[in-house]
């Protein structure tokens, strides 16, 4: 284990990377993917894995072949490389890489009032991401309306909770249209039900990392 210097006199273990970043256009990308994900919602080709109603697409999304889809590419890639060539909150043995290759696969999630997914892992995987398409209109009597739970994996902290400090909280997010969310692909997560007006979509991913390049 390394520990991640904050001061000379303190340090930091046991750190979890997470990224959030707004993709640029997206309001512009956002229409296109919405076309492409409600096509084939029509057309009734599903999955069921973590989702608890609404409509999940087999997950063959980076397979499509509409412009839209290849342009979310391109984002996803600049999200896995920026958290994966991070410097010391990885701990990482040996110099830091300037790429790493990957393979990755994704599927679109439409949920409707209600709908929600259960607290799951992506096992055999490094990092999870999920991109946000659109995310309806809220009701704002419910405070926890559809947000996304990332759970301390620290299951230990929940015994011993200090005060002013969120060891053992989970981490609860409110997703926006184009924001994209890349976690390790253990974290615990799930997805509170939606309730308000429309339709939340999103988009997942699971990455495996299979080499990194210094070049």
């Amino acid at each position: 284990m390394v520990f991640v210097p904050i001061s000379p006199e303190l340090s930091s273990a046991f750190g979890t990377p997470i990224s959030i970043r707004t993709v640029g256009s997206a309001e512009i990308l956002n229409r296109g993917l919405e076309r492409a994900i409600l096509s084939r919602a029509e057309r009734g080709e599903a999955n069921r894995i973590s989702n608890v109603g609404g409509w999940q697409s087999p997950p063959d999304l980076l397979e499509w072949p509409e412009p839209d889809i290849k342009t979310l590419a391109t984002e996803l890639d600049r999200s896995v490389q920026l958290i994966s060539t991070l410097p010391s909150i990885l701990q990482r043995a040996g110099p830091r890489p300037n790429r790493v290759k990957y393979s990755a696969y994704g599927w679109a999630n439409v949920n409707r009032p209600g709908d929600y997914n259960m607290f799951h892992v992506h096992r055999s995987n490094h990092w999870s991401v999920v991109y946000y398409v659109s995310t309806g209109t809220l009701d704002p009597d419910t405070p926890q309306n559809g947000r996304i739970e990332l759970r301390d994996p620290r299951s230990a902290a929940t015994f011993a909770k200090i005060p002013g400090f969120t060891c053992g909280q989970p981490l609860l997010l409110r997703p926006e249209p184009g924001m994209m969310l890349v976690f390790p692909a253990w974290i615990v997560h799930g997805v509170h039900p939606f309730y308000g007006h429309g339709r939340r979509i999103s988009i997942a991913f699971n990455v495996v990392i299979e080499s990194e390049s210094s070049n």
